[in-house]
């Protein structure tokens, strides 16, 4: 799949996440969905144990997957 960013920037999962990122990003997806707000959403992907978030070092410089749900953040964001 490829992702494309607020900014124009492309994501190719294939190519630029591992297996492990690749399926956290999945559940991500329906995290997005079901998420009441932004704050739930954050709560759901922000937490240890998940191939991507790595604490507040994340957010300071980000890899391939965390740039695409801090896209999705974004996005839910402006929804509110």
């Amino acid at each position: 799949m490829i992702y494309q960013l607020a900014d124009g920037r492309s994501i190719d999962t294939a190519r630029d996440l591992n297996f492990e990122e690749r399926n956290f990003l999945q559940k991500v997806f329906i995290y997005k969905r079901l998420a009441k707000d932004l704050a739930e959403f954050q709560r759901r992907w922000r937490t240890e144990g998940n191939p991507v978030w790595r604490g507040p070092a994340t957010l300071e410089s980000p890899g391939p997957a965390a740039l695409i749900i801090l896209d999705m953040e974004k996005k839910i964001g402006k929804t509110e």
